[in-house]
């Protein structure tokens, strides 16, 4: 690098501390000018001229909160079809990806349905209980699930490897594949849609209603379920109607195990779906009900947890019930008691997976919807048990349900909560945190809510509404929300146009920023204001990751600064350089500001050193990322190699899942530019949104 550039206002330490402190500054007010609104053929009309913006401030604005950040070039691709054909055609969704599609259906758990990805991926305590069933290895002496012995637990060294390889023999010769391979699909999807897809708004909103229903691959019993769980329950209805979605999320195993409603059943000695039904066919058949000694083994059948593992059901568990009304409807001030929390979680007792070693065969020839007598249900995955259902009577939110129904008292909980005026404002105030800031306005918030309650929870109709607000538009809108360490990556990636060709990289430097991915334990999800990603630690490592992609110095990514016409060469001054990158990489922004903030930064040549020996020390906690972690079946397992073909720009995901090279050797840039460039991506000003 140039020392020259340290001739000019020479750095101190402080300007580290001065750009660390810049972000809590409050936002400026761009400049105005008169433009147009609407197009001749659209049906929502967005007052940005009202609020004194240009047409290309407006477009910079709806980029910025509607997909994952802008390209080269995209600004003025909206601009030419018109910014409400483009927001319209972004709710749509059916923008056409070939390259992304081919990619995607390269992977090899694409179009796996959840049983058969928990059939072929099961579990590493999964396959070890199964070793010790089939004689394998042998029991530990008084649990037959537990896990294999652990290192320093006396067993002798050789006598422990040779019960792993037991167990990776097993899982070969039944062709079971490690839970990594899943998990490291589901990750690679999520990097590739966020980053190639042109129907960025369903992505930024399959993230945001990921979030709000949240489940954490941390949970080992439903981390296999997170890639059909967000495929099949979330992603169909981001932008359609938020009843579907919460019944798709409730039925579904992930959502289940996650919750534990899974392990949810009627209370000892209540009277059950399966007790009534019997009792009446008994009684047309001018026979007694149930005995008990029959009525004692429906009982110990329904203990069992559906996926075979130690936990137990044993009675009324209200996790979910609780985090329904909480996090996915009502929200916390929405009017409920705890007694309303019980008569929803006896509602939904009985509601459960099928396991995946498969059901009785009377039961499976109830599948594709079907109802039985008896009052099963089996859809997809999910599996009403009617021997584990509470049939007595119910009370939620003032709303009787009678006594003697099944799986419909769930349904009715569901429709009664979707329809609630209180889950229209916590939805409302959700949506107008995520789209326009940290305190949305009353005003907007009671207008969506309004919408919702018309329009039976049109998420469609809720954002049409939200973006021809003025509170949209208005300045303390524009440029004021904090970008997510995700969001931030995917960004700096998108504006540089940048090749990626191995992901461990990219999702190692995620989770250093502070979001490891489907990793956040608590069901609220991650959260969505500024203050949760604005300290010290975390924007000193935001700086790093700017100076260090732009730089070259990210592993599996490649930077081509060149690529762009017209920028200034490293012998143009400082501030033509800055000026330049500004415009590029942070369009539509008045850049004086920021120049003020940036010009005595660019100049300290040491500036990445200081920044990288600043950022908190990395804890290396792997554990969270697939293509990282260790395969705990035994041994080293397999690992997603770095040589794999995972970008969509190159064709089908192709990937040799059972070897692991050195990742990709970096290309170093120590040009000015570079420095310049790295600066601006760490900056405050680049993490707003």
């Amino acid at each position: 690098m140039p020392s020259r550039i340290s001739a000019v206002h020479p750095p101190t330490h402080r300007h580290l501390a001065l750009l660390i402190a810049w972000l809590a500054l409050p936002g400026w007010a761009l400049a105005a000018d008169i433009g147009h609104t609407g197009s001749a053929d659209s049906s929502i009309e967005m007052p940005w001229r009202q609020a004194g913006l240009t047409e290309r401030q407006a477009a910079a604005h709806l980029l910025d909160r509607f997909t994952f950040g802008a390209r080269p070039g995209d600004l003025d691709r909206v601009l030419a079809i018109g910014l409400e054909t483009w927001f319209e055609q972004q709710l749509d969704g059916g923008l056409a990806t070939p390259e992304l599609d081919r990619f995607l259906e390269g992977l090899a758990t694409f179009e796996l349905d959840a049983l058969e990805l928990a059939r072929r991926y099961p579990s590493p305590g999964a396959v070890r209980r199964m070793a010790i069933q089939e004689g394998v290895i042998e029991s530990p002496e008084g649990d037959t699930a537990a896990a294999l012995p652990a290192e320093g637990s006396g067993t002798e060294p050789r006598k422990r490897a040779e019960q792993r390889r037991a167990v990776r023999a097993l899982a070969e010769e039944k062709g079971f594949g490690s839970q990594r391979e899943a998990l490291a699909d589901l990750m690679i999807q999520k990097l590739a849609r966020a980053r190639h897809s042109e129907n960025q708004l369903h992505e930024v909103l399959t993230d945001f209603w990921f979030n709000h229903f949240n489940v954490s691959l941390t949970d080992n019993r439903a981390r296999i379920f997170l890639w059909p769980y967000e495929r099949d329950a979330i992603r169909p209805h981001v932008a359609g109607s938020f009843h579907d979605m919460l019944g798709a999320t409730a039925r579904h195993p992930a959502m289940l195990l996650y919750l534990d409603n899974a392990l949810s059943v009627a209370e000892k000695d209540t009277t059950t779906t399966w007790d009534l039904r019997s009792r009446r066919a008994s009684e047309r058949r001018g026979r007694r009900g149930i005995n008990g000694p029959r009525r004692a083994e429906l009982r110990d059948q329904r203990q069992r947890d559906s996926q075979g593992g130690r936990q137990r059901a044993t009675g009324l568990n209200e996790n979910y019930a609780r985090e329904l009304m909480e996090l996915h409807t009502l929200g916390v001030d929405g009017g409920y008691t705890q007694e309303d929390v019980v008569e929803v979680a006896r509602s939904f007792t009985g509601w459960t997976v099928v396991p995946p070693r498969g059901l009785p065969e009377r039961l499976e020839r109830a599948r594709a919807g079907l109802r039985t007598r008896a009052g099963f249900v089996i859809e997809n995955a999910f599996l009403f048990r009617p021997d584990a259902h509470d049939a007595e009577r119910k009370l939620v939110l003032g709303r009787e349900l009678p006594a003697g129904r099944g799986v419909e008292d769930g349904e009715d909980v569901l429709d009664l909560l979707a329809n609630h005026p209180s889950t229209a404002q916590h939805l409302s105030t959700k949506l107008a945190i995520r789209f326009v800031s940290d305190q949305p306005p009353r005003s907007l918030i009671d207008r969506l809510a309004k919408i919702y309650q018309a329009s039976g929870g049109d998420i469609r109709a809720m954002l049409a509404e939200l973006v021809a607000s003025p509170e949209f538009w208005s300045a303390d809108s524009i440029g004021q929300k904090i970008k997510s360490p995700f969001e931030l990556t995917i960004s700096a990636l998108r504006a540089l146009d940048a090749h990626s060709s191995d992901p461990r990289e990219t999702l190692e430097w995620i989770r250093r920023m502070g979001q490891p991915l489907y990793a956040y334990q608590a069901p609220t999800g991650f959260p969505d204001r500024a203050e949760a990603w604005v300290n010290t630690g975390a924007l000193l490592q935001r700086m790093n990751f700017g100076l260090q992609l732009a730089t070259g110095r990210v592993a599996g990514i490649r930077v081509e600064l060149d690529r762009y016409t017209g920028h200034p060469p490293d012998e143009t001054s400082p501030e033509e350089q800055l000026r330049h990158w500004l415009t590029f990489l942070i369009p539509e922004r008045d850049p004086e500001p920021t120049m003020r903030r940036l010009l005595p930064v660019i100049q300290d040549p040491d500036l990445a050193d200081k920044v990288a020996r600043a950022a908190p020390d990395d804890d290396e906690d792997n554990t969270w990322n697939p293509l990282a972690e260790r395969d705990r079946t035994g041994g080293r397992g397999t690992d997603v190699s770095s040589d794999a073909d995972w970008d969509v720009t190159r064709g089908p995901g192709r990937r040799d899942l059972r070897a692991r090279r050195a990742a990709p050797a970096t290309h170093p840039d120590d040009s000015f530019t570079a420095h310049v460039v790295g600066v601006i991506l760490g900056s405050p000003e680049f993490q707003r949104r």
